[in-house]
C-alpha cells in the first residue's frame, strides 16, 4: 500500500545559539525596567499583561544578534517551502510578557507569510502553543466523525500542542490557526513575536505602511 501525504504543513523548532538568547534576554530586561511602568495592556489582561505594539521591537532595542539568527533561520524556511531565499524580507515584530492566569484565544497572523515566537523565559505550565487542524471546520461538517473516531493519530487530530522552552524558536506559516493555554504557573512568561512578509523587493512594503497593515 503506497501513502501520499497530501498538502504537508511544515512548523519548525530550532535552538537560538545561547549567547544570543542572554544578548536578547538582557536587552528585554533592560527595555522592561525602563518602559514597562504605564505600559501595561489594562483592558485586555486575560490575552497579555504587556504588549508593546511597536512592529519593530527587536529594532528599538538593537537586537542585531537575534535578527541576525531570525533573517537566517526565516530564509531557509522559505526555501523549505519551495521560495527564493534570496527574495526581501521585512520582519515586524513585538514583546510580550504574560503573567499568570493570561492565555491568547485561537486566532492566525492573516496577511504576513511567515511567522513565530521566540521564548526567553518560560516557567514550567506557563501555558503550551497550539496549532489547530485547517480540516477541522471540514469534519465538522460530518456529524459521524466523532461517533466513530477510536483513537487521535497524524490523520484526525484536532490540533497538535508545543511546551516551549527558554531558547526556543518556533516558525509556521501565517494563516495556521493557533492559541497559548493559559499561563497555570506563578510566573511571568516572556517571548518575542514576529511576522515576515517576502516579496521581489519593497515596493508592497509601501503598501503597508500607507494602509497601516501590519498584521497581528
Amino acid at each position: 500500500m503506497k501513502i501520499d501525504y497530501a498538502f504537508p504543513i511544515p512548523i519548525v523548532t530550532l535552538s537560538v545559539d545561547a549567547l544570543v538568547v542572554q544578548d536578547t534576554l538582557d536587552r528585554v530586561k533592560k527595555y522592561i525596567e525602563a518602559d514597562m511602568p504605564g505600559s501595561k495592556n489594562e483592558t485586555n489582561k486575560l490575552l497579555t499583561t504587556y504588549y508593546h505594539n511597536n512592529k519593530n521591537f527587536l529594532g528599538k532595542i538593537n537586537a542585531i544578534p537575534l535578527l541576525t539568527e531570525l533573517n537566517q533561520h526565516i530564509r531557509g524556511f522559505l526555501e523549505l517551502r519551495g521560495m527564493n531565499p534570496e527574495c526581501y524580507v521585512e520582519i515586524t515584530s513585538w514583546l510580550q510578557l504574560n503573567q499568570p492566569g493570561s492565555l491568547f484565544n485561537r486566532h492566525d497572523h492573516y496577511g504576513a507569510i511567515v511567522s513565530g515566537v521566540f521564548y526567553l523565559e518560560v516557567p514550567k505550565n506557563g501555558g503550551k502553543l497550539k496549532f489547530h487542524n485547517p480540516l477541522e471546520a471540514r469534519r465538522a461538517t460530518d456529524v459521524f466523525f466523532d461517533r466513530i473516531r477510536k483513537e487521535e493519530n497524524q490523520y484526525n487530530y484536532d490540533y497538535i500542542e508545543y511546551d516551549p522552552k527558554a531558547g526556543e524558536l518556533i516558525m509556521f506559516e501565517s494563516w495556521l490557526q493557533h492559541s497559548v493555554e493559559i499561563n497555570n504557573s506563578n510566573q511571568d512568561r516572556l517571548s518575542v513575536s514576529f511576522n515576515v512578509w517576502a516579496d521581489v523587493d519593497d515596493k508592497a512594503k509601501k503598501l503597508r505602511d500607507e494602509r497601516g497593515d501590519y498584521g497581528s
